[in-house]
């Protein structure tokens, strides 16, 4: 572990300052001894002299090393002793990405993180795993530095569990490349283990809208089958919450057979986006788009369900007239409800 360049830093300001003072005091020295003399015609304004430094100056100076001295130190450790945070919130999805792979191309051209990351110490009894901090923000800075196996500039702050989580995502809400889903299981993991006792209490802590938090959370509860319906978890957008929410609610067995369906079409070869996934599982079926379907097997006999636009055609094998009187019956009393 070793602190970057902000000693040489703080040195240079100091010595600045130090001149800077001595400047103005010899200067105060000779307008004292000056004073009883009647003023030159050619005298200058009230004002420093060319080359001195003023007090203003010299107030600045001050102020720049005492914000240094207030820092917290930049030091370089080695990604290896630091650890994911308990509040995670990158899905291994972000680090797969193309774009990731372009943010670990610039850390390395740049020898390092310019932006440190924040990290705190670890109890004695959290370090068994060999790691001797946890990671507050930037999860992808820590693990391109990892990947490229280069120390990690970072900050360390000793900060209790709630001040960690709050700073972590009102960073991440700053930098604004944090997907809904990402945030929302961020936001559930805070509730379910009591850091916060309410999703109001959660959004008066981080300040954030508590719709928004409501829809991030509802879309990282959502069942597996639909999670995995989509070509990645980062692509579910929160103006799909809603939707899949009332479909979840009110046709729960219906929605979670065309996530199956869905799969079944991926594992077939058939390329689905994600905007896709999204308008089969709540009906939302373009006229543009193919037709659907899935098949339902009884026996030896096998029934189609065919779904394009708001159209849905059963077809099967042939079955005697009283067998259809029977379908149609119940298709009328269904339609009737």
């Amino acid at each position: 572990m070793a602190i970057a360049g902000q000693g040489v830093i703080m040195s240079k300001l100091s010595e600045k300052f130090a001149a800077g003072k001595k400047a103005l005091a010899e200067r105060q020295s000779a307008e004292a001894k000056d004073s009883t003399s009647p003023p030159s015609s050619f005298a200058r304004a009230a004002g420093p002299l060319h080359g001195s430094v003023s007090t203003m100056k010299i107030d600045l100076l001050k102020a720049e090393i005492d914000a240094l001295k207030a820092a917290k130190p930049v030091m370089k450790i080695h990604p290896s002793e630091i650890k994911a945070s308990a509040w995670v919130n990158r899905h291994q999805d972000s680090f797969e990405v193309p774009e990731f792979a372009a943010f670990k191309a610039e850390i390395e051209s740049a020898a390092g993180n310019i932006q440190p990351i924040k990290v705190r110490p670890l109890k004695s009894a959290d370090t068994s795993g060999g790691a001797k901090y946890e990671i507050v923000f930037g999860h992808r800075r820590h693990r391109a530095c990892l990947e490229l196996g280069i120390e990690v500039n970072v900050i360390v702050d000793d900060i209790d569990e709630k001040t960690m989580f709050v700073e972590m995502d009102r960073e991440n809400r700053e930098r604004a490349d944090l997907r809904p889903f990402e945030q929302g299981l961020m936001y559930a993991r805070a509730l379910d283990s009591g850091l916060f006792s309410s999703l109001r209490k959660l959004s008066e802590e981080i300040g954030a809208d508590p719709t928004n938090i409501s829809k991030a959370v509802s879309l990282a509860r959502l069942p597996e089958p639909i999670l995995d319906s989509f070509e990645s978890r980062l692509d579910i957008q929160y103006r799909w919450a809603s939707d899949l929410k009332a479909a979840l609610e009110k046709e729960p067995e219906l929605i979670l057979a065309r996530a199956a369906d869905i799969k079944k079409q991926r594992s077939s070869g058939n390329h689905l986006s994600s905007q896709s996934a999204f308008n089969l599982l709540v009906g939302k079926v373009s006229s543009s788009s193919k037709p659907v379907a899935r098949k339902v097997t009884v026996g030896k006999r096998v029934l189609t369900i065919t779904e394009r636009d708001k159209m849905i055609t059963y077809e099967f094998d042939t079955l005697g007239r009283e067998k259809l009187s029977k379908i149609e019956k119940f298709i009328a009393s269904v339609m009737a409800e």
